[in-house]
């Protein structure tokens, strides 16, 4: 699909900022602004005692004025049949929010973790394609117990500003939950573009219904698992996102990998949400969470609209049911629920290992003993 673009001061990303004029200092400044994604903390396989952290930062120019681009905005909104939102430009406007950023290469980012001995400097952003971004496994040293720590990133003795991430602390052991988020915990009907659009930018999120309820069950089934949540939605969805998880999922929170992609109008946003080739990504991700965890023991959660089954089902050929262990697919209604697709993409793996579930299932999940090793 095509959307007009109307956000023209956008360009200013691609066409007036370029890696060496952006090298500017090797700290986050007063100009600057820094978010650090929630993180993933693990054992140091080369240290014992000692723990990891995969931190992801991103810097950017201090927040421009939306002004100009929010003029332009009804325009390119009705373009798509959001003629009429009303108050809802301000959520819009907050969505996009870092659309509108301009990564700064060359930047450090420190941040000091609580209840951990050292703080992380992740290492410089890059420039051209990913400026501003940066992603590095790091020590934090020695750390105390506690699962959820908070991580306030390093500003000058004149910045007043809190800049924090979660730092979710697990053991090398136990159970992992992989959940898809678009479909899967939050309705955003990805098959449906305009409804795709309202969800994303405009309308309160809604979480499928029961699935708070049975991963707050999880939480307690498999005695406090580290759930890590795959999208593949851009970082510039990050903050609504987080916030989606942390307000409707408050159980069962936990890191949110999104794809670090250059994306600089609506119309882009709302491609990538929508696109289904994201199988070679989500395998990335599979393969990084399983490398941060090599003992622990996954139930893998997606939906029927994208990739999900084929994503798992290679992650179950690759590792084998000791690592994951079981999967469940939400069939999403619209979507390929063909038996030729499930039966082409699981063959091979044990019908006890996968399961397709319809929303009138969700309640009786959590009466499966996933832990003893049911499916």
């Amino acid at each position: 699909m095509h959307f007009t673009s109307t956000l023209l001061s956008l360009s200013l990303a691609a066409v007036s900022v370029n890696a060496a004029s952006v090298e500017r200092r090797q700290e986050v400044g007063l100009l600057d602004d820094a978010l650090v994604f929630d993180a993933a903390a693990f054992p140091d396989p080369a240290n014992a005692g000692q723990t990891l952290v995969g931190l992801q930062s991103f810097v950017s120019l201090r927040q421009i004025d939306l002004g100009p681009i929010l003029d332009g905005l009804s325009g390119a909104l009705g373009g798509i049949g959001l003629e009429e939102i009303g108050d809802g430009i301000a959520t819009v406007e907050e969505r996009i929010r870092l659309v509108g950023a301009i990564g700064l290469a060359g930047q450090e980012v420190t941040v000091n973790v609580d209840g951990c001995s050292q703080p992380v400097t992740v290492g410089r952003t890059s420039g051209f394609p990913d400026l501003g971004m940066v992603l590095a496994n790091v020590s934090l040293g020695e750390c105390g117990a506690g699962k959820e720590l908070v991580g306030t990133v390093e500003l000058g003795a004149l910045d007043n500003r809190n800049l924090q991430a979660t730092v979710f602390n697990s053991p090398d052991s136990g159970f992992g939950v992989i959940s898809d988020v678009d479909d899967t915990i939050k309705i955003s009907n990805v098959l449906d573009t305009l409804a795709l659009a309202r969800s994303t930018l405009i309308d309160e999120p809604k979480a499928v219904e029961g699935m708070p309820e049975l991963y707050a069950s999880l939480t307690q089934s498999l005695n406090d698992p580290q759930f890590i949540y795959v999208s593949g939605s851009p970082f510039q969805l990050f903050p609504f996102l987080s916030e989606f998880i942390a307000t409707s999922y408050p159980a069962s929170r936990g890191p949110l990998l999104l794809q670090n992609l250059t994306v600089l109008d609506i119309g882009q946003l709302i491609d990538f949400v929508q696109s289904d080739g994201i199988d070679t990504y989500k395998n990335d991700m599979v393969d990084r969470i399983v490398g941060m965890y090599p003992n622990k023991v996954y139930l893998t959660v997606g939906d029927s609209t994208q990739r999900d089954p084929e994503v798992y089902a290679a992650a179950f050929n690759t590792y084998g049911e000791g690592v994951i262990s079981c999967i469940w697919i939400r069939a999403v209604e619209g979507a390929d629920n063909s038996e030729e697709r499930f039966a082409t993409t699981f063959a091979g793996i044990p019908e006890t290992r996968f399961r397709i579930y319809q929303d009138a299932d969700i309640p009786s999940l959590a009466q499966i003993d996933v832990a003893g090793g049911q499916c």
